[in-house]
């Protein structure tokens, strides 16, 4: 059976950056550019620097557990915090979120599961606001 690839990231040619590989397991904040990719889990947020229209994959076999803050965001794993995004959300097949999630454009497979709240905004409230946190503590 070959891997079903979200329609995000059909629609652009792009390599990953950066990739956090299986078995790894991170604890506190990670800060990204650019086009990053989970397979590990991660136990604490997730800060996209410079809003610089980046994509985040969150692997399906991969978890978070804290809040994600990016340009783009594909879930296809599990999530455990609120999930901002500029641009687009898509939500996978398999997913499981629990926690709000707000983008410009939200993108849900009707196999996902989400508890938390939906909101699609204006993409450049989101942009202002996303410009005025401090990824830096």
């Amino acid at each position: 059976m070959s891997k079903k690839i979200p329609p995000l990231l059909q629609s652009q040619k792009f390599t990953f950056d950066s990739i956090l590989g299986s078995g790894c397991v991170i604890h506190g904040k990670l800060e990204t550019r650019a086009n990053y990719r989970v397979v590990g889990q991660i136990l604490g947020d997730i800060v996209e620097l410079e809003n610089d229209n980046g994509i985040l994959w969150i692997d399906q076999s991969a978890s978070v557990r804290g809040n994600i803050t990016c340009s783009n965001v594909v879930i296809a794993g599990k999530v455990e915090g609120n999930v901002v995004a500029s641009g687009i959300v898509e939500v996978c097949s398999g997913a499981t979120i629990s926690g709000d999630i707000e983008s410009e454009h939200l993108h849900v497979d009707p196999n996902a599961r989400i508890n938390g709240r939906l909101t699609c905004s204006n993409g450049d409230q989101l942009k202002k606001a996303l410009d005025k946190m401090d990824p830096k503590v």
